[in-house]
């Protein structure tokens, strides 16, 4: 099952792929210190991460 991660911020387009939440949620952090270094990956904002990730 592959699974998707659209960057959820306005103007982003960055897409994170792979096979597990876990995957999907280490592109995210990755992406997020490099594309968005402000933002703070709190329990809310990885809640609104989780939620979503999309099966492909």
């Amino acid at each position: 099952m592959a699974l998707e991660l659209v960057c959820p911020l306005e103007g982003c387009e960055a897409t994170c792929s792979g096979e597990t939440e876990d995957d999907i949620l280490a592109q995210a952090e990755a992406h997020a210190a490099d594309a968005h270094p402000d933002l703070t990956l709190d329990d809310d904002t990885v809640e609104t991460l989780k939620a979503g990730i999309e099966e492909v």
